[in-house]
């Protein structure tokens, strides 16, 4: 019989959590941003992205020529134009207003393809610690076609328990379970299970239809997924970045400041989300 939901996940204790995460929040004392975050897991700002930042990064991605990206997740380290771009202080400023600490950049995933990453939150991946310190932004280089394979997630999903890693771990036999690729391989019950909560709650499923300069902040619980394009390789112009809050990644301890003071790791994590990624990064390139 195939794990639940219930199963895979657990309700992470209340003080372990950020602020706009605990069960009883003052609402009206809330910014707008931070009602959206609370009530649906994401944050969408329309036009947010500079023209400028937008062309330097994109001009430096397309010289790559690689429609996966850089096969790494750390390429922000090398590329400043990227670097630039995922640290650009307004969003900074906008994470730390949502999460409630400054917010240290360390992944980021440059394919021009959908990731046809199925259903997940990305938490679960991470170090069990982490506990929803944690963010993601999908930005958009180009208007999106919708037959390109966009983001799409379930709105207030956030809300429902988190995976946890060693709980899904804990449901495929060891040889699987200490392999690097134990995130895809486990999709085959996850997926499953998730698709299972979400008719059970009876929720519908939400579109990204970005335009050029569009930027999605989501949850680390937030249940998404990169859709399957229409068109097999269909170009997807974007940039996604990963963020924890300075305190919350002891794994992380590295780091370096660009010149507005922004963090940034320097090391790769050593954890569940670097193999994932590796594996993720793998499958992007067998289809291409």
């Amino acid at each position: 019989m195939q794990p639940t939901f219930a199963d895979l996940s657990e309700e992470p204790p209340a003080q372990f959590l950020p602020a706009l995460d605990q069960p009883v929040v003052n609402e009206a004392a809330l910014t707008p941003a931070q009602s959206a975050w609370r009530r649906e897991g994401v944050v969408i700002m329309p036009g947010f992205l500079p023209d400028k930042l937008v062309d330097a990064y994109s001009e430096r991605r397309a010289a790559l020529n690689l429609p996966g990206g850089w096969p790494y997740p750390t390429p922000y380290i090398q590329v400043p134009e990227m670097r630039e771009f995922a640290l650009y202080p307004p969003l900074m400023d906008k994470l730390r207003e949502l999460i409630g600490e400054q917010m240290l950049l360390h992944l980021c995933l440059t394919g021009w393809v959908s990731t046809e990453r199925d259903w997940h939150q990305d938490d679960y991946l991470n170090a069990p610690f982490v506990n929803s310190w944690y963010a993601a932004v999908w930005m958009a280089l180009d208007d999106i076609h919708p037959n390109s394979g966009p983001f799409e997630y379930i709105p207030g999903s956030h809300r429902w328990p988190l995976m946890r890693g060693a709980k899904v771990r804990d449901h495929m036999p060891w040889q699987q379970a200490m392999r690097n690729s134990w995130p895809s391989i486990s999709e085959s019950f996850v997926v499953p299970a998730i698709e299972r909560e979400i008719e059970k709650r009876g929720v519908g499923v939400r579109r990204f239809i970005a335009q050029r300069g569009d930027v999605l902040i989501w949850h680390g619980r937030l249940m998404h997924r990169g859709a399957r394009p229409n068109k097999p390789g269909m170009v997807r112009k974007s940039l996604i970045c990963h963020y924890s809050g300075v305190n919350h990644r002891r794994d992380m301890p590295t780091r370096a400041r660009d010149a507005n003071g922004q963090v940034y790791a320097i090391t790769k994590p050593r954890n569940a989300l670097r193999r994932a990624l590796r594996t993720l990064h793998q499958r992007i390139a067998a289809r291409l």
